[in-house]
């Protein structure tokens, strides 16, 4: 009897490798649909929501656990866009504070601070605001213009004679306000944290610059550099030889009761919301993906922010100190330095309350016994329109009011707003019509230029809770 195993294989393991086959043919059907539903979520959830809510809708916040503060009864509309702004991830922790006719209608605070730590957002958070630090920058400019100490037409070599170097000798200060002075980057040499701790070190890297086109007055958006050199300018007209940030805290802070730092103590420093960057994944998604699947797509200039050279590179990541992203201004260091282009720590309600005082024409708002920002003739000439031109470094024509605030057409809005924002998503804006004026701050850091869906979502709801009321009123 032949004891020689079988070399064909048992009907039981044909079953089985038959059933391995179904198994890994199904799973090569579903899987990619898996993943993509997945990946599809992921991409379109909110882009700050925790990982456990964005795919399986775990562990998601709740806007009623933070929010805290005030809404007039006749704008709760706005209460549920912030609210939902929150549970839906689109923010990590936020503030709102708006003005109508001289009354704050709103003002609200929520979410989270600093998510390590699980601190809230609450009204004495202070966050960093980037470039909506550019208004109260103007609006000292604007005073010192007044007290004749500076002149919007004049060259600013009349104040600086070194400035003069390298075909910069017909800049005027309104060229410098206006972002056509051709120094909006810095190339002679990589900027550090070090070279703004010596005013005399750091004036003579400014100084040496050449003109970033020759001479020519080409509208280049000055992201960080027009704070530096306007700076430097004050310094030498200012009497007392103080810089913006130093006017700021002994003029303006005290005189008006606000929250508004351009240098960073060990003080107000634990008070500071961390900024939370937006996802690298959901950057590169928008940039590969095909429209349809996106929403919030892009501003253009992020196609060329990853190019070092262009002047989109120059202007937003090479000037920067040490090339710093927004994740780094977490690090304390980074807020110690002044750059009254970027650097000002601040809240929503005493940026809304500068927007209201704006928007009532530089005027104490009523029943405060607080002095004037400046008389009407400084405010009108401040605020007087000037140019619109194409802006080569964020590609996008601005409508630039004479001192250095912007006049712009917002996204889905009928009125028209002045003042600026900062990048990431702050605002500090008002309509000088209707004396809307609003302040926002948040944390989240999201890659709108001027104006994302948060914030104007919120606007759109004020401006037609208002036209409503208007109607209303006429009857």
């Amino acid at each position: 009897m032949s004891n020689k195993l079988s070399t064909h294989p048992s009907e039981k393991t044909k079953l089985k490798r038959s059933s391995q086959q179904s198994f890994f043919l199904r799973l090569s059907f579903f899987l990619p649909i898996i993943l993509g539903f997945f990946f599809y979520r992921y991409i379109n959830s909110g882009a700050f929501l925790p990982l456990s809510c964005q795919l399986f809708n775990l562990r998601c916040p709740v806007a009623k656990d933070t929010v805290r503060g005030f809404v007039d009864p006749r704008f709760n509309e706005v209460k549920e866009i912030f609210e939902n702004n929150i549970e839906n991830g689109e923010e990590v922790g936020a503030a709102v504070t708006i003005y109508y006719q001289d009354k704050i209608i709103v003002d609200l605070t929520g979410g989270i601070a600093d998510i390590e730590t699980g601190r809230i957002y609450d009204k004495d958070t202070l966050q960093l605001v980037f470039s909506s630090t550019k208004v109260l920058t103007a609006i000292v400019i604007a005073r010192l213009v007044e007290k004749g100490l500076l002149d919007y037409s004049e060259k600013i070599a009349t104040y600086w004679p070194e400035f003069a170097q390298g075909n910069k000798e017909n800049v005027t200060l309104h060229d410098l306000l206006t972002h056509t002075a051709g120094v909006g980057w810095i190339d002679i040499k990589q900027l550090t944290i070090n070279d703004l701790k010596d005013f005399n070190h750091f004036d003579e890297i400014l100084a040496r610059q050449p003109h970033n086109f020759d001479g020519k007055p080409i509208r280049s958006y000055h992201a960080l550099t027009r704070g530096f050199y306007l700076n430097a300018i004050v310094r030498r007209v200012d009497p007392k030889h103080r810089t913006i940030g130093q006017i700021v805290a002994d003029e303006i802070l005290p005189t008006y009761n606000i929250d508004f730092h351009y240098k960073t103590s060990k003080e107000i420093y634990p008070r500071v919301a961390s900024i939370y960057t937006y996802p690298i994944p959901r950057i590169l998604g928008k940039l590969l993906l095909p429209k349809w699947m996106i929403s919030n797509p892009l501003h253009n200039l992020f196609n060329y922010m990853f190019d070092s050279s262009t002047i989109t590179f120059k202007t937003l990541v090479a000037t920067s100190p040490d090339q710093s992203q927004p994740k780094d201004w977490n690090n304390f260091e980074m807020l110690q330095y002044e750059g009254p282009s970027y650097s000002g720590v601040t809240n929503s309600r005493s940026m809304a309350k500068l927007a209201a005082i704006m928007a009532n024409e530089g005027q104490p708002l009523p029943g405060s016994n607080e002095p004037p920002l400046f008389k009407k003739s400084t405010f009108d000439l401040l605020t007087k329109n000037d140019k619109t031109d194409y802006d080569i470094a964020i590609h996008e024509s601005i409508t630039m009011l004479y001192g250095g605030l912007g006049n712009f057409s917002l996204d889905g809005l009928d009125w028209q707003y002045w003042g600026w924002g900062g990048s990431g998503g702050s605002m500090l804006l008002w309509n000088p019509e209707h004396k809307v004026a609003i302040g926002y701050c948040m944390n989240a850091f999201h890659t709108a230029l001027l104006g994302d869906h948060r914030s104007l979502n919120l606007m759109k709801s004020i401006s037609n809770t208002i036209k409503k009321l208007k109607v209303i009123e006429e009857k």
